[in-house]
């Protein structure tokens, strides 16, 4: 018995040993997934909210980049409400700058979205890297995109990209990816870089206009991705510009066929691309028309299916209306020409002898700031049509920036004004070739109750210009600006300026203090 039972216990120690080494790998093997997301079960759910949330991808309306123009929280807010009437509940960001970063997502949590994948435009900044890893602490944060198309025009390397990944990664403990056009996912390295495969799919820089033939081929290039891959993949950017180039069928019309069709295919994930039309975008023509919504949260027809025509209807006769610019920031009326974004009012409401005043607002002689400045031209020779109280000529002219244009108070102009609650100076540059004295002054548009400014008695002030540019305010302490139409305006005459005037003016703003 003694021989017959000792090679059985030898074979049990064999077998327990065995069972230990499996179950130390085992748990290797699960520790693994937890430090690498992007495996597994981290892949099964990462995948799941991609696919049960409606993305979009989000530049903020009132802000412009390229000029350090940031927009804030009661602006954001707007967009944000209009998002989630077009049944969005997720939003994709490019920048974790500034306000990006510190108030997006306590807005996007109040207006009731899911999710947020935020932004980091420049992975060589540390400052928006930390922002963005200091955002991802919040739930709603899902993940993060380092960098877009950055490989493609040479401003980041793949070295760098590769270590902000890395660290955003294990600061977070979220999964983080990276943006490039699809056809860089040939790269077996770029494919295994993210989390998720988010690449940039647009058929309309391959030169499929029609909307049909666009989604086929976006459809194309998403399949041949997905069978190289086992990562979550969805594109980030798709779809139709609206207008850029009159020779191109290019058309809201378009824009909304295909993102129809291509929501009919349940197996291609997509973000919405983009929200809201960017004026500041100057690379080519069609950049600035890419969104659902207008620069002025108009709804494209793309978004009026998305929220119903119903509510449609409602937004498009209420929301370009309701702007109101960010506390502590200065609202233009004028910081440089085609500045659709930054700009507010328009210079619509001429008076007098309206043909002896001419504006040009793309005057780039010797601006104050940027580009350009308005150069503004009198010459006194009486010639119409006259908008005065009297047969003309009236010998005088003026100018009022009008809010929206040729609101002169009538009862169809009912609220359709600015709130500027809280702002306490207008203040604006100007210059001459000569010394000149000029009358500006805010509001005392329309006697009716309901339809003219709240400032009823106009704020004025005579300023002495020189040819030097000069810095001017109208002092606007105590007043009620809850409703504004009329913006800016001046007034010359014939009497004072026999013989015409010219003048310059630039950076037009209501200020806080």
């Amino acid at each position: 018995m003694e021989k017959v039972i000792a090679p059985v216990r030898s074979t049990k120690k064999r077998y327990r040993t065995a069972f230990l080494i499996v179950i130390c790998f085992l748990l290797l093997a699960a520790a693994c997934r937890m430090l690498m997301p992007g495996i597994s079960k981290a892949d099964d759910s990462l995948a799941k909210r991609l696919t049960e949330i409606t993305w979009v991808d989000y530049s903020p309306t009132m802000a412009d980049p390229s000029k350090g123009i940031e927009p804030a929280a009661d602006s954001m807010a707007l967009d944000l409400a209009l998002l989630r009437k077009a049944h969005f509940t997720g939003l994709v960001t490019y920048s974790s700058a500034g306000v990006l970063s510190r108030e997006l997502p306590r807005i996007a949590k109040a207006q009731g979205f899911q999710a947020i994948i935020i932004g980091i435009w420049d992975p060589q900044n540390q400052t928006e890297v930390n922002a963005a890893i200091a955002a991802a602490s919040d739930p709603i944060v899902l993940g993060v995109c380092v960098g877009n198309e950055g490989l493609d025009n040479k401003r980041y390397d793949l070295a760098t990209l590769r270590n902000v990944i890395r660290r955003v990664r294990d600061a977070t403990r979220k999964p983080v990816t990276t943006t490039e056009v699809i056809e860089k996912y040939s790269d077996k390295e770029l494919v295994e870089l993210g989390d998720w495969i988010f690449p940039n799919a647009h058929p309309y820089f391959h030169r499929k206009l029609d909307p049909d033939d666009a989604v086929n081929w976006t459809a194309t290039v998403y399949r041949a991705l997905r069978k190289r891959t086992d990562r979550p993949l969805m594109l980030k950017e798709v779809g139709l510009p609206t207008a850029g180039r009159t020779e191109e069928p290019l058309s809201e019309a378009a824009q909304d066929r295909y993102y129809s069709k291509l929501k009919q295919m349940a197996d291609i994930r997509f973000v919405y691309f983009e929200a809201f039309d960017q004026f500041w975008k100057k690379e080519l023509p069609v950049e600035p028309h890419w969104g659902i919504f207008k620069v002025d949260r108009i709804p494209k027809l793309l978004a009026c299916h998305l929220m119903g025509n119903q509510v449609c209807r409602a937004e498009t006769k209420s929301m370009p209306f309701e702007l109101i610019q960010p506390s502590g920031s200065a609202f233009y009326i004028y910081l440089d020409y085609g500045q659709r974004l930054v700009n507010h009012f328009k210079p619509s409401g001429f008076m007098g002898d309206t043909g002896d005043l001419h504006l040009d607002e793309n005057w780039t002689i010797n601006p104050r700031s940027g580009k350009t400045s308005i150069h503004v031209t009198y010459s006194p020779e009486g010639r119409g049509p006259h908008k005065c109280d009297y047969s003309g000529p009236c010998n005088w002219a003026g100018v009022y920036w009008q809010e929206p244009p040729n609101n002169w108070g009538g009862d169809e102009f009912k609220g359709r004004g600015f709130n500027l609650s809280g702002y306490k100076f207008l203040r604006f540059v100007a210059k001459a070739n000569e010394a000149i004295e000029v009358e500006f002054k805010v509001g005392g548009i329309g006697p009716k109750e309901c339809c003219g400014d709240s400032l009823k008695y106009p704020r004025i002030i005579k300023a002495n210009i020189t040819p030097n540019w000069s810095e001017f305010q109208i002092d606007l302490r105590g007043a009620d600006l809850h409703y504004v139409i009329g913006g800016f305006a001046f007034s010359l005459s014939k009497d004072d300026y026999p013989s015409g005037v010219s003048f310059d003016l630039d950076d037009i703003r209501f200020e806080m203090k």
